[in-house]
């Protein structure tokens, strides 16, 4: 490993433990006797809020490499398939002034991605990951590492389409990715560490909170009609140059779960709509991610 990229975060809760664990062994005394040491976990949160320098990172470990097209600005399209080996996050405690003490955590993969939309503020992306083994070395694997930038989207950035038609009265929506990683691959005599993370299968759904006007997601609930849930960011022409970047999210094959509003106050009445995806075709594996940024890949590069 050679080059890394600074990553900009609201919450890092990325860690390691290792469980002791006490022998049962009785002796002539009631004293216990010398703990034995435990399997590692690595495991935790990566909080970002959404912006189109940083997101194809995440997004190719989220749902594995996309194609990508154009000659600049580019087209870097994401659905389900096979995940990247890994990656090294990277904890520097040097310039909080403890020397020689930057945190390696190895082998991470994303577990769950979700994508949150609010009423006002920052889009967000939390994510949960989990890894093989974890090292604290004295200086970073890259002393010079790539700065992407950092343009974050607002939800006044953001359209949320149902069915391909804008909904102007939802409150929050959210777009969540689950890869089903089997975490529990630890081996006699493999050192305490997983041996790796394979993922399952990838499950995708989508909610909205919104006021209350119609009967048209209950009547598609109530069909089991087939429809989509975009979350679309845009900037200026949205095309993908600097300062004109978008970044769509969309389950463009989904099932609405029936829900019926109630009415628990004399004021407005809200209700909220939960959507699976799922693969029609070939093609279509129930998620398309569309970034159009400046960057000519989702890699870290020099």
């Amino acid at each position: 490993v050679t080059m890394g990229r600074k990553a900009y975060f609201t919450e890092c809760g990325l860690a390691a433990s290792r469980n002791l664990l006490q022998p049962n062994t009785i002796s002539g005394d009631r004293s216990r006797s010398l703990p034995l040491i435990g399997n590692l976990d690595v495991s935790g949160s990566l909080n970002i809020e959404v912006s189109p320098e940083q997101a194809g990172l995440y997004l190719r470990h989220a749902l594995g490499a996309p194609t990508t097209t154009g000659a600049g600005p580019y087209v870097h399209t994401f659905r389900p398939t096979t995940l990247p080996v890994g990656l090294i996050v990277e904890k520097n405690w040097v310039p909080a002034g403890l020397t020689n003490k930057v945190e390696h955590f190895l082998g991470c993969r994303i577990g769950q991605a979700t994508f949150d939309v609010p009423t006002e503020g920052p889009c967000t992306l939390n994510m949960s990951l989990q890894g093989a083994n974890y090292a604290i070395a004295s200086a970073p694997l890259d002393a010079s590492q790539q700065d992407a930038g950092h343009t974050g989207f607002a939800s006044s950035d953001c359209t949320v389409l149902v069915g391909g038609t804008s909904t102007p009265c939802v409150k929050q929506a959210s777009i969540a990715i689950d890869n089903t990683l089997d975490g529990d691959r630890y081996c006699i005599g493999g050192g305490g560490v997983r041996k790796d993370l394979p993922e399952g299968f990838a499950e995708v759904k989508g909610s909205i909170t919104a006021l209350f006007e119609a009967f048209t997601l209950v009547d598609a609930a109530l069909a089991g009609t087939d429809t989509t849930l975009e979350l679309l960011m845009s900037r200026g022409t949205g095309l993908g140059s600097a300062g004109n970047e978008s970044l769509s999210i969309k389950l463009d094959h989904a099932r609405l779960a029936l829900t019926s509003p109630t009415i628990s106050s004399p004021g407005g009445v809200e209700v909220s709509f939960e959507f699976t995806g799922y693969k029609s075709g070939g093609t279509d594996k129930g998620l398309v991610v569309v970034l159009n940024n400046a960057q000519t890949n989702t890699l870290i590069t020099a």
